[in-house]
């Protein structure tokens, strides 16, 4: 008796383990399902963001790029169950870090114009020297990080992402302080951009921080009523020389023009691309350059947790601009998804 109770207990035993491994393998293969399908519908929106920002040109009559265009409505879309939302984010209307670099045209006037935003971040000026000297092979930079647990040196090359100033000594990336309870990197990376060293500003996405950038003489007055004017205009500036031919210009033409290469056009944008299916939200940041042949990816991450949307843009805590109504279809969204076309919410 004793035995054939044994053996059922050892039986009991090996179909729990059975019904548990069993029940593991489900549970995997369906995340497995879910994460290739959230993949999918990123790869599909990013691509419907491409084409957006590619044919933006085409349908704009004022050959710009401002808040007020296509690219900058955050759309949220329903398809199949999938609750998804996309949204670009112009880059080259904040201040690139890279212009600190030895290639890039002005790099001594660029140092001081980063000062500037600084300041007026009630951040440490000094950030902008020790970046200077991260990019030049000739400073003492070298051995400035080998101290640190873990030790390392900088490239000297160009930054690849704005969170590499993380790693400038002078960058506190922890201590949260102030009334926001931000860190420093916290505060000053929604102004910045790493782009190629010649890479131009583009004044009609440009913060009120980063206008005060463009010359020694450019008040916090002047820069907000740059601002307000471009805000009023339908598609902002047409022309650099709407801020450049003013009377703050005219009025000071000793004073030093700190950043000198503008633009009202934009070639490099970031997408925040977000899925939420089967409960669980997946996001992805690309970095897209657009020329007049294509749009390319040339970066992305899932290490983030909020859209990049930079300091003044009108859509900026909303989702979007213009949004389409419900049950409107995006155009040209169906191809990008696969299918015969997709609604909004």
């Amino acid at each position: 008796m004793i035995q054939v109770l044994l053996v059922f207990a050892m039986l009991a035993v090996v179909v729990t383990r059975l019904q548990y491994e069993q029940k593991i393998q489900v549970e995997r293969a369906y995340q497995s399902l879910t994460l290739s399908q959230a993949q999918a519908y990123l790869n599909s929106i990013e691509d419907f963001a491409r084409v957006v920002l590619k044919m933006e040109p085409d349908l704009s009559q004022a050959k710009t790029d401002h808040f007020g265009d296509y690219w900058n409505e955050g759309v949220p879309l329903d398809y199949n169950g999938a609750e998804m939302y996309v949204k670009a984010n112009d880059l080259q209307g904040r201040f690139n870090v890279n212009w600190l670099h030895p290639s890039a045209p002005n790099r001594e006037a660029a140092t001081q114009g980063f000062k500037r935003l600084l300041i007026h971040l009630q951040l440490d000026p000094a950030i902008a020297d020790e970046l200077k000297d991260w990019f030049d092979s000739d400073s003492n930079a070298l051995f400035n990080y080998s101290d640190l647990d873990p030790a390392y040196r900088p490239s000297f090359e160009p930054m690849a992402d704005v969170s590499e100033m993380k790693l400038l000594k002078s960058v506190d990336a922890k201590e949260r302080k102030g009334d926001d309870n931000i860190t420093d990197y916290e505060k000053l990376a929604p102004y910045l951009s790493a782009l190629p060293p010649d890479t131009p500003l583009n004044i009609n996405t440009a913060s009120e921080p980063v206008f005060m950038t463009l010359a020694s003489f450019i008040s916090e007055q002047d820069a907000q009523s740059f601002v307000s004017e471009r805000d009023s205009k339908d598609n902002g500036y047409t022309s650099t020389s709407e801020v450049t031919d003013t009377q703050v210009f005219q009025q000071n033409p000793n004073g030093r023009i700190l950043i000198d290469q503008l633009t009202v056009e934009s070639h490099w944008f970031d997408v925040y691309s977000q899925v939420t299916l089967n409960d669980r939200t997946y996001i992805r940041e690309s970095t897209i350059h657009r020329t007049s042949e294509s749009a390319l990816v040339t970066r992305r991450t899932q290490a983030i947790t909020e859209a990049n949307t930079a300091p003044g843009d009108a859509s900026q805590g909303s989702q979007g601009g213009q949004l389409p109504t419900p049950g409107q279809s995006i155009p040209g969204l169906g191809n990008a998804l696969g299918g015969t076309g997709a609604k909004t919410e």
